[in-house]
């Protein structure tokens, strides 16, 4: 269960990321500002990568229990 919720909060945080790096693409509209707007979107996709593999890897070992 540790791993289903560890996965839905990372992907959560994932899409609040990837929502800041809109925001801060109209306050920042500099280098800097696409700098930052690369790292969100990096971490975001990254994040959201980690807590789909960790729900996916929840979800097997439990289809895993039930055929046993």
């Amino acid at each position: 269960m540790k791993k289903l919720k560890t996965g839905i909060t990372l992907i959560v945080l994932g899409n609040v990321l990837y929502v800041t790096k809109d925001f801060a693409t109209n306050v920042l509209p500099s280098s800097f500002g696409d700098f930052i707007q690369g790292l969100l979107l990096g971490l975001g996709v990254g994040i959201n990568v980690v807590g789909i593999i960790l729900v996916f890897m929840y979800l097997a070992k439990e289809e895993k229990k039930i055929k046993e």
